[in-house]
């Protein structure tokens, strides 16, 4: 496996880096100071920082709470502040506050994902377990064609909300919307509805797939994707439909509870299957 990084220039291996290049990506000493001072100054009432590192370069802090409490109060009050907004973006998990760069976040990567398989955003069915606004998936979600498996911005008309509408929630909700979606791959092979839904997300067809991990392709307490979850990835993979997994989990991670156990179902891993690492900060090659 290996690992391209986030530049202007695109995803570059990390000795094509230059020093504005890192600096763009990762925290420096003074960055984590400076954030953990705003964490502090709205609550002291958060557990013990970890740093998300790639190749031993500090790309995001998490601020562990509660499980199950939703933090995007909390994310949005640090969006409010202009001396943290212009360098730092915020985002709230299941689990905690996750704190990056102000261009790490989930909708800049599902942009360099549609450029790369050159689909349109609104023809890619995107996925999400925090898309209510300060969510980790807010900006993964915004557009149409958005399906959200738990939390969602309310003010969002684009999501539609398995968890909201019909008590179907995380992977389960996951699994769910894709038996009712069309898909048709580059060279027109077409996957059709196991039935029609009268919302208006489900009457697009659909070229590509957007995902998150953690609530979405896995739901609590499970340690990779469910037998089922990996024969319909493996499914749309086959029929030559582009996925993208965009999540804040690192190489290892994503080896450990996704990578090793999809060899299992496929010959080898596919080339329009794509993998971005800390929310978008770098692009794993897994082929």
């Amino acid at each position: 496996m290996s690992i391209s990084f986030l530049t202007e220039r695109g995803y570059l291996p990390s000795d094509q880096l230059n020093d504005r290049d890192w600096s763009d990506i990762t925290l420096s000493r003074e960055d984590v100071r400076a954030i953990t001072s705003h964490i502090f100054s709205i609550s002291k009432d958060i557990n013990p920082i970890q740093f998300l590192s790639l190749e031993d370069r500090r790309i995001m802090l998490y601020f562990y709470c509660d499980q199950d409490i939703d933090y995007s109060w909390f994310s949005r009050r640090l969006e409010e502040r202009e001396e943290f907004a212009d360098r730092y973006r915020a985002n709230c998990t299941n689990y905690g506050i996750l704190v990056a760069k102000r261009n790490i976040h989930k909708g800049n990567a599902l942009k360099q994902f549609a450029s790369m398989v050159d689909v349109p955003i609104n023809r890619i069915a995107k996925f999400g377990d925090q898309g209510q606004k300060g969510g980790n998936d807010h900006e993964l979600l915004a557009y149409p064609g958005s399906f959200s498996v738990y939390r969602a911005d309310e003010a969002n008309s684009n999501t539609f909300n398995s968890h909201e509408l019909f008590n179907i929630s995380n992977a389960a909700g996951t699994l769910w919307v894709l038996e009712r979606l069309n898909f048709v791959s580059p060279d027109n092979s077409r996957i059709k509805a196991s039935m029609d839904m009268p919302f208006i997300q489900f009457k697009a067809t659909y070229q590509a797939a957007a995902f998150d991990m953690d609530g979405t392709l896995l739901s609590a307490g499970q340690s990779r994707p469910s037998d089922d979850m990996y024969r319909m990835l493996a499914s749309l993979l086959e029929n030559g439909i582009p996925i993208v997994i965009i999540t804040a989990r690192n190489a290892e991670e994503m080896d450990r509870m996704f990578l090793r156990g999809f060899r299992r179902y496929i010959d080898e891993i596919p080339k329009n299957l794509f993998l971005f690492l800390c929310n978008g900060a770098a692009l794993l090659n897994s082929h």
